[in-house]
């Protein structure tokens, strides 16, 4: 179930990512290695981050929206912690963004 929460708040911020975009687009997938790891990719093409943006996502209370609480990643974050995984950003302004969890 936390899992599952880290993953709605990837698509949210995702779908909210492309809001503004005349051909909206996000992504998820999920992969098993060999190794019996899994990868699950939540990509869009939105507005993106720059690299000081990017820094600073998984910090809490860190926010870009202006009604948002900065805890969606933090937690996300730490729920993906929690289960031994890792998750990362890679992100480039105005075209969009790549958040892939490994668990």
């Amino acid at each position: 179930a936390l899992l599952e929460q880290a993953l709605i708040n990837l698509i949210l911020n995702a779908i909210e990512a492309v809001g503004a975009r005349p051909q909206p687009h996000v992504w998820l997938s999920v992969r098993q290695s060999g190794h019996e790891r899994v990868t699950i990719t939540v990509e869009d093409n939105g507005v993106g981050m720059n690299a000081e943006v990017q820094e600073k996502i998984f910090v809490p209370f860190f926010t870009t929206r202006r009604n948002g609480s900065g805890v969606g990643l933090s937690i996300s974050r730490q729920i993906v912690h929690v289960h031994g995984g890792t998750i990362a950003v890679l992100s480039t302004p105005d075209e969009g963004t790549t958040f892939t969890i490994r668990l």
